[in-house]
């Protein structure tokens, strides 16, 4: 790990360093501060992982130093040096994130444990930031919202790229990588130029039997999975050919090769689904997984809890497959269950009947029901009952060939007094004046 020492008494700052390369190997003294100014400029090119910070210097103290250096590397973490016992240092230090205060002089013993925690919470840190990062490219590639995330990882984004491998290397820790599948985010607007550039460059370090599909840079994340696909057309195109190792897709795919199974299987026709399976299993990946949860994830269906690493073979997506097609199916089932109830209030709506009523005739739960109508119609039971009697009574009283008690009745309300009420809420008006200003 790098470590940086900022202390405005060069004898202090020497006798550090020396204690530092003696007794902690892992660590490397990467650069030395005077004052709070420096520090800052230091951070900027060095990037240190642990900043031993005096308090007390001339110009930008250690405080305001590391609230500087925080704003550029997040990551950085802080150990307090003062000859000082302030309590106001520390508790400001505190407020910094800071987690280690020294007082000087200190014991060697003091300083290595001190040093020892922060080294370990840094390794904690790491951990914790490789999960989210695949986490982000997973929720970048789906196109979802990534803004907590993004926050944490990449705060000061302006553009950003995907390139995707034909095999697994470990790349450079500017990228956030998952598999075989990078990501580069620049805290700059770059272009294409520069992007190839770059590409170039690291094509070279990771040999001849690496090919390099590049998506177009972008500066919002949400159009971050366009490069990804981008990148993965590009790879499939470059494999093909096997001519260049790196670079753009050369055209824009209209549509992959499993849209026609997508298609059907968004249509419910399973007929279709299984005669498509066969001839688009091969082009099935990682964005048809993606595709396909979306698609449930729309409808409010359960997805399969199967990983995509798991799907390795035909067997495997077609069991995947046969889950979905479940799913799909159920969801089919309901629609046509909804379409069942709205056919028995159209049915039934001069009679006396509930939500229990309906439930029974549809088979479906009396909550299930209830949640389900909303969802495809928009309205509540109550309402669209509704809805259906007072457009009834607008007919009937357009025709005036009944009085207003019986027209009640004959849209299934038994006390005329609810069913004037009932219509003038809903129509501005009460039933005797919307007829009178009907026939005018």
């Amino acid at each position: 790990m790098k470590v940086m020492i900022a202390e405005d008494e060069i004898v202090e700052r020497k006798a550090m360093r020396k204690f530092l390369e003696e007794n902690i190997q892992s660590l490397e003294v990467v650069g030395e501060a005077m004052n709070g100014r420096k520090a800052i400029e230091l951070a900027k090119t060095l990037s240190p992982d642990i900043i031993l910070m005096d308090i007390k210097m001339p110009g930008i103290n250690g405080l305001e130093a590391m609230e500087e250096i925080c704003n550029i590397h997040p990551m950085t973490k802080f150990i307090m040096v003062t000859a000082y016992d302030s309590f106001d240092y520390a508790k400001q230090a505190m407020k910094l994130g800071v987690k280690e205060y020294i007082l000087k002089p200190s014991k060697k013993e003091e300083t290595i444990r001190a040093i020892f925690r922060v080294m370990k919470e840094i390794d904690q840190d790491k951990q914790m930031s490789d999960i989210r990062s695949t986490l982000l490219l997973k929720m970048l590639i789906q196109g979802e919202n990534t803004y907590n995330l993004q926050r944490k990882l990449c705060p000061n984004m302006q553009s950003g790229f995907f390139i995707v491998m034909n095999k697994y290397v470990a790349l450079p820790s500017e990228f956030i990588q998952y598999e075989k599948i990078g990501l580069y985010v620049s805290d700059e607007k770059i272009d294409n130029a520069f992007v190839l550039k770059m590409v170039r460059k690291l094509q070279l370090q990771l040999g001849e039997d690496i090919f390099i599909g590049v998506g177009h840079p972008y500066s919002l994340p949400n159009n971050l999975a366009s490069s990804y696909y981008e990148a993965k057309q590009a790879l499939r195109h470059l494999v093909e050919v096997g001519q260049k190792k790196y670079g753009f897709p050369t055209r824009i795919e209209s549509s992959p090769d499993f849209t026609p199974l997508m298609q059907a299987l968004k249509e419910g026709d399973e007929d279709r689904v299984w005669s498509y399976f066969d001839v688009a299993v091969k082009q099935l990946d990682i964005e048809a997984y993606f595709k396909v949860k979306q698609l449930l994830e729309e409808r409010d269906l359960s997805f399969p809890e199967i990983p995509y690493e798991q799907l390795t073979s035909s067997e495997e997506w077609r069991e995947f497959f046969q889950i979905v097609c479940l799913e799909i199916r159920r969801y089919f089932q309901s629609k046509n269950k909804v379409e069942r109830a709205k056919k028995f209030i159209h049915e039934n709506y001069h009679k006396s009947f509930s939500l229990e009523d309906v439930s029974k005739y549809t088979d479906l739960s009396t909550n299930y029901l209830s949640n389900l109508f909303h969802e495809e119609t928009g309205e509540t039971f109550s309402d669209y009952l509704t809805e259906i009697r007072i457009q009834k009574a607008k007919e009937l009283l357009q025709q005036n060939e009944a009085t207003l008690k019986e027209i009640s009745f004959l849209v299934g309300y038994r006390d005329p007094n609810y069913f004037s009420r009932v219509f003038k809420k809903n129509v501005g008006r009460s039933p005797k004046q919307y007829q009178m200003m009907i026939l005018k």
